[in-house]
């Protein structure tokens, strides 16, 4: 029974690294995490100021939740979600992060390129909290993690 178990959980494992490298060839960016949530894979890719403008290029004029002019962003957050079939799902998906000092950025992301992203600030150095909520259809998904700036 053991082994069986151990199969299965293998054989997701390495299904969903299959879908996510499938499903997101033109992403950018540092990957952060790769999750899987309630069958739902989520990987997470962390992009400099100049991978968000080579990605952000023929976007303009658009409405775009999750970007900021602000002088204090440092990065743009990408997550990539499939469903258990392996489709790229379409929701709302918001981050909440806690950074070092305890501060707080909430914000929602735009969609793009199969994914959903939102310009945040890591100019502290130090253990940063990132929360993910997405809610796609009727269901709401939650993920949290852990990332260091050095």
């Amino acid at each position: 029974m053991k082994k069986t178990i151990r199969i299965l959980v293998m054989t997701i494992f390495f299904g969903t690294a299959l879908l996510f490298s499938a499903s997101a060839g033109n992403v950018m960016g540092q990957i952060l995490r790769k999750a899987t949530v309630e069958g739902y894979g989520f990987m997470y890719h962390l992009l400099d100021m100049a991978e968000r403008k080579d990605m952000m290029k023929g976007m303009e004029g658009m409405e775009m939740p999750g970007m900021s002019k602000s002088p204090d962003i440092t990065n743009h957050l990408m997550v990539y979600i499939i469903d258990p079939g392996g489709k790229s799902v379409s929701g709302k998906i918001g981050f909440l992060i806690t950074g070092p000092d305890g501060r707080e950025q909430k914000t929602l992301t735009m969609g793009m390129h199969d994914g959903y992203g939102a310009d945040v600030s890591f100019k502290e150095k130090g253990i940063y909290m990132i929360k993910t909520k997405a809610v796609i259809g009727e269901k709401t998904l939650l993920d949290q993690f852990s990332y260091e700036i050095k």
